[in-house]
């Protein structure tokens, strides 16, 4: 079969996506993947493309974006796929507002129809979400993205391993913990996808990808509302619930009783025989990210507050390993502190206390550096080595007797000492220490009587000696020159 390039319609990391006519007239998405390497590793990566290739070429499902052929163009890999023009559902979405109950409903029985068909088949998305749900011109909704999928009769030795993959706003709490992904897995995504269908926000709620990194890893989920119809919140809740076992299959969820049911891969899971990863590999890892969904819908699918990126993480030791190592805030087998990966706090939180169970509990208080003094402010030292900024303008006005005075107080929190320091450039003007509540004030006169001292000082604010404190400090400036 020959293609006929009619435009670039995307372009990803790892190659560039064209917008093709086959013989017959039909448009179809040609993704050029650009492999590079020694020539054992090229050959190693056309192995597992055309393997895993093969699986998806089985998934011949209506509501599967259909992966038609892949041909060899030199040292290139081109992936011929099916071209849909109507977008995808974060991009409705966000455009459009939630869908209406009956829309979500309808949605719900195409993907799980699909899903169910993966399922019996072996095959474990991995990373169900609104910007890898594609539709047709007819508005028909497709499951795409299946490279980063799972086989159960993969061939060891093509594919990476131990690798995690999904999407912090849309991943099952097993996933966010580094633990293996299952079917049942696969239903709690595609749950989240409908929640944010019908409602507009994910189940983890809005936030940093890191904090719904989190949130998923200790299935903190945000309650169904209760204006959605009584049938459709049901289904919603049963998919997310927090336990694997507890949810039903995808079959089960569209309303039959075939296909695989996740209590039987997850006993599997926690048991630690015939492991799907001691089998298994990831499927067509170079078909999927940001870019394979510019192969389908001509742009950018990961658009949207709550789409995200899809992230990839070294996995944890899970229930499968002969040996477990504590981490220092993440007990073997438990899950992450807050506000921390278990091993160290995330950026923008600390730990003063000591206490790993509660993780980091520090926060930092968001002001950046040089930010306008005017008047009060509060703000904290968090994380220990910081050191925070302002600007001060200084006015001068008419004092006869020359007797003007800027006044710079700093009040340390409890139990700590910090320092101010007031500069013109680089020379101190002043600087005092405040100790555990006790307000310390530089004073500084009205440099020249005659000509106009106006001027923008920078104050600076420290901490002194080893203790730190995360609460607040207050600042405040008064007087003029």
């Amino acid at each position: 079969m020959t293609y006929e390039i009619v435009s670039r319609i995307g372009r990803g990391g790892m190659g560039v996506v064209d917008l093709a006519r086959d013989e017959d007239g039909q448009e179809v998405a040609l993704k050029r993947l650009s492999l590079h390497g020694t020539p054992e590793e090229l050959a190693k990566a056309r192995a597992r493309i055309r393997r895993e290739a093969e699986v998806l070429q089985q998934l011949d499902h209506p509501g599967v974006v259909r992966l038609r052929e892949v041909i060899d163009e030199d040292d290139d890999l081109i992936l011929v796929m099916d071209y849909l023009p109507g977008g995808n559902l974060a991009q409705r979405v966000n455009e459009g507002g939630p869908l209406s109950p009956d829309e979500v409903g309808r949605l719900a029985d195409h993907l799980l129809d699909a899903l169910a068909a993966a399922h019996r088949q072996g095959v474990v998305h991995r990373d169900i979400k609104p910007a890898n749900v594609l539709f047709d011109a007819g508005g028909d909704p497709h499951l795409a993205d299946f490279g980063v999928a799972v086989h159960r009769d993969a061939t060891p030795g093509l594919t990476a391993t131990e690798m995690v993959v999904g999407t912090p706003g849309f991943m099952s709490p097993e996933q966010a913990r580094g633990e293996e992904a299952t079917a049942a897995s696969d239903v709690f995504c595609l749950g989240a996808t409908l929640l944010f269908a019908a409602t507009g926000e994910g189940p983890f709620g809005a936030g940093d990808p890191r904090l719904l990194l989190l949130r998923a890893a200790a299935g903190r989920t945000e309650k169904v509302p209760k204006t959605l119809p009584p049938d459709l919140r049901r289904r919603i809740e049963a998919m997310l619930a927090k336990d694997p076992a507890a949810r039903p299959s995808a079959a089960e969820a569209r309303g039959g009783t075939q296909g695989t049911h996740p209590r039987t891969i997850v006993h599997r899971a926690v048991s630690g025989r015939n492991r799907w990863t001691a089998v298994g590999a990831v499927l067509v890892v170079l078909l999927l990210g940001a870019a394979a969904l510019a192969v389908l819908t001509g742009g950018d699918g990961n658009q949207g507050r709550l789409t995200g990126t899809t992230v990839s993480t070294t996995a944890r030791p899970t229930t499968t390993t002969t040996t477990c190592t504590d981490l220092p805030f993440q007990p073997c087998g438990e899950q992450p502190a807050p506000n921390t990966d278990g091993r160290v706090c995330l950026d923008g939180f600390a730990d003063y206390d000591g206490d790993p169970a509660n993780g980091c509990e520090a926060e930092a208080d968001g002001l950046p550096d040089d930010s306008q003094l005017d008047g009060l402010v509060s703000a904290n030292l968090v994380p220990t080595d910081d050191v925070d900024t302002y600007l001060l303008d200084v006015g001068d006005g008419i004092q006869l007797l020359c007797d003007g005075e800027l006044h710079v107080t700093l009040t340390a929190p409890a139990g700590v000492s910090q320092r101010v320091t007031v500069l013109d450039g680089d020379e101190v003007l002043g600087t005092k220490a405040s100790s555990d509540l006790e307000p310390a004030t530089v004073t500084i006169g009205d440099p020249d009587c005659i000509f106009n001292d106006a001027t923008t000082l920078r104050i600076r604010v420290e901490s002194v000696g080893t203790d730190r404190s995360p609460e607040d400090y207050t600042l405040e400036a008064t007087g003029s020159f």
